[in-house]
């Protein structure tokens, strides 16, 4: 699982649990960059719950993405 809640006008609340898999990662890269568009010199807290490694196609998206974040 991978939770994005804006929290404020500059604040970003992330929420991790889990083992993401490729369409996992696409999902929740896809959503921190639709929430966090909009923002300039802002925040993060992240909330890691029962995190396990990424897949390695999970990896992959999210190297593939990292221009963009």
């Amino acid at each position: 699982m991978f939770k994005v809640i804006p929290k404020g006008i500059n604040r970003l609340d992330i929420e991790m649990s889990g083992k993401l898999n490729a369409e996992d990662m696409k999902i929740a890269l896809d959503e921190l960059v639709s929430k966090s568009k909009n923002i300039e010199n802002g925040k993060m807290l992240y909330e890691v719950i029962d995190f396990h490694l990424p897949s390695l196609g999970a990896i992959r998206i999210e190297f593939s993405r990292l221009p963009e974040m």
